[in-house]
């Protein structure tokens, strides 16, 4: 999977979105095809925080572990994946400042590993780029209008 990426500008302020987004109980109100989210340890993440997803990916259950490598909280934090994960991935959200809103920036790059290395590269960029897209839609619905 080459590098995939979707940004859109919602109106409320970076630590408004962050603390949001942050709070992994809240991610199945924004995040498509989410099953169960869990972290540990609890609270704000922080580096070496562990957040483990299940999720539908193209019809399939697939579980991935993301771990906080980097955090500037609501500026921006990246995750890497860990070893155990369907994809071998990187991923960073940024969170930057526009007037009285803020622009989110979530980029993923990696590779897929077990059953998702059999799905056609193409088939898999577009799949992700949709989930990144309609993702974010979410976040801006919810944010702006509380559904």
């Amino acid at each position: 999977m080459n590098r995939q990426s979707a940004d859109t500008v919602i109106g409320r302020p970076p630590e408004e979105v962050f603390a949001y987004m942050d709070d992994v109980s809240l991610e199945h109100e924004w995040q498509p095809n989410l099953h169960t989210a869990e972290q540990d340890p609890p609270g704000p993440s922080r580096v070496g925080t562990h957040k483990r997803y299940v999720t539908k990916f193209l019809g399939r259950e697939v579980a991935n572990t993301y771990v906080v490598r980097e955090i500037e909280p609501g500026r921006r934090v990246v995750y890497e994946t860990t070893k155990d994960s369907a994809i071998a991935a990187t991923s960073e959200i940024t969170w930057e400042r526009i007037g009285s809103g803020t622009r989110v920036t979530m980029v993923i790059e990696g590779k897929p590993k077990g059953v998702l290395k059999l799905i056609p590269r193409k088939v898999l960029e577009a799949a992700y780029r949709e989930q990144l897209e309609s993702a974010l839609q979410s976040l801006k619905e919810r944010l702006e209008t509380g559904g």
